[in-house]
């Protein structure tokens, strides 16, 4: 997974800066407010608290093997999540819409301990992987300044996979399953003009609340 950040940090640098050198010299027609339309943007997102699957059902069941049994001997810890991350490009044909595409991570994980000694037993981890088309409505538009919401629906992949308290994968408990991953936020800020950072009060799949960079072009 850090990878896979990593590649998605290095992947908008280049981008930025090959924007950026073949941009440079082309002016842009102000609108009221010193307003600047640009069509392209990409955001790199880091969220808190996303809401468990649970809260929004599961589809399509796809086992590929049986449960972990669980007995009176066990108990389970507490359900925890990584941050959300996500990487995401929008077109904005108009000042006050844009639609694209939000590609996001959250990685979930729970223990199971002895009824007994607490004891590890092991612990069943959840890679979260979405894929969700978003759409944005802007309804305040300045030079440095933008108030916007937006909704996105789409399509979620969980990977589960158990391990014994060594670390070792076992044979239950491994299986996948699909979702509908939703992210509804009421209310973001951007604050920039080519490059930017931003904050999002949001709710779903993916973060509750949520900040990060981006560049538009």
């Amino acid at each position: 997974m850090k990878r896979l950040i990593l590649l998605s940090i290095a992947l908008l640098i280049g981008v930025v800066a090959s924007a950026q050198s073949n941009n440079e010299t082309k002016s842009l027609k102000l609108g009221p407010n010193g307003y600047e339309h640009y069509k392209h943007e990409f955001r790199l997102t880091v969220g808190a608290n996303p809401l468990e699957h649970l809260e929004f059902g599961w589809a399509d069941w796809n086992h590929n093997s049986d449960f972990l049994q669980t007995d009176d001997f066990l108990y389970d810890g507490a359900y925890k999540a990584t941050c959300g991350y996500s990487l995401s490009y929008m077109y904005s044909p108009r000042k006050w819409l844009a639609f694209g595409l939000n590609v996001g991570y959250v990685g979930w994980w729970q223990s199971q301990f002895s009824n007994t000694t607490n004891a590890l037993h092991s612990t069943t981890f959840e890679h979260h992987i979405m894929f969700v088309p978003t759409v944005r409505f802007s309804y305040l538009n300045r030079r440095y300044v933008r108030l916007y919401s937006s909704l996105g629906i789409g399509y979620g992949a969980c990977l589960v996979r158990t391990r014994d308290s060594n670390g070792v994968p076992t044979k239950h408990n491994n299986y996948n399953e699909s979702f509908v991953p939703v992210q509804l936020t009421p209310i973001g800020v951007s604050v920039g003009r080519k490059l930017f950072g931003f904050a999002e009060l949001t709710v779903g799949s993916m973060a509750n609340l949520s900040a990060g960079i981006g560049y538009r072009f």
